[in-house]
């Protein structure tokens, strides 16, 4: 099995409902820790209860929320790979993806989500005027991250992001003490664009069995260059 991590993005689509008997994930899923749980949870609220997240009253799948509409998913819904990857999802336990959110902290693409506005960046959370989260989640997402590795225990983790998303994971033991890890960090507003191709050809890859040449291309930590 395979964990997939990527960030959350700035544009939000919550047109497309939940389907009725639809497989919906909830924390218990990808953490046995109660305490942890309860903290996801507790900041999830905390977060959500200022006026400024400007959350939505519309249920939809995290995986629609952010892949519908993100620039660094657009090699994914214009190459079909998007579609096969829902149902992959939904139908199996290949792959676990999992969102990285100001709003939700770390939330899994089949958890209900709602529209909502807040960011790991502080430039960000100061130009938008929507909430700025890291310092609320600094400490316990590390912790439920290193807690979601040890559960589900896969066989590669893959992890895409600028450092603002990135940060998280490099705190985790996984991250110092692993080598089944590939991290692809973004730079600047061109981040998204660069991303977007490489989560692309992991999808290719996973469904091609083409994963052990993914894997030999790239090393554990590849950063994008500043230009």
């Amino acid at each position: 099995m395979l964990i997939v991590i990527t960030p959350c993005t700035a544009k939000k689509d919550d047109s497309t409902p939940i389907s009725n008997g639809s497989r919906v994930v909830q924390p218990s899923y990808y953490l046995d820790d109660k305490v942890l749980i309860s903290r996801l949870y507790n900041i999830r609220e905390q977060i959500f209860r200022d006026s400024k997240a400007k959350v939505g009253t519309k249920l939809t799948y995290a995986f629609d929320l952010y892949i519908k509409t993100g620039r660094a998913y657009r090699h994914l819904r214009d190459s079909g790979n998007q579609k096969r990857l829902k149902s992959t999802l939904i139908s199996g336990n290949e792959i676990e993806w999992f969102f990285l959110s100001g709003g939700y902290g770390i939330i899994h693409a089949l958890e209900a989500t709602k529209k909502y506005q807040a960011t790991f960046n502080r430039n960000i959370a100061y130009q938008k005027g929507i909430p700025y989260t890291t310092n609320l989640w600094k400490d316990t997402l590390t912790s439920i991250s290193d807690a979601i590795f040890s559960k589900l225990q896969p066989e590669w983790l893959y992890v895409f992001g600028s450092k603002d998303y990135t940060y998280f994971v490099k705190q985790t033991n996984f991250w110092r003490i692993k080598n089944n890890i590939k991290m692809f960090e973004s730079t600047g507003s061109s981040g998204p664009s660069w991303l977007s191709p490489k989560l692309n050809e992991l999808v290719y890859s996973v469904f091609n069995n083409r994963l052990r040449k993914f894997n030999e291309k790239y090393q554990k930590y590849v950063k994008q260059e500043s230009r």
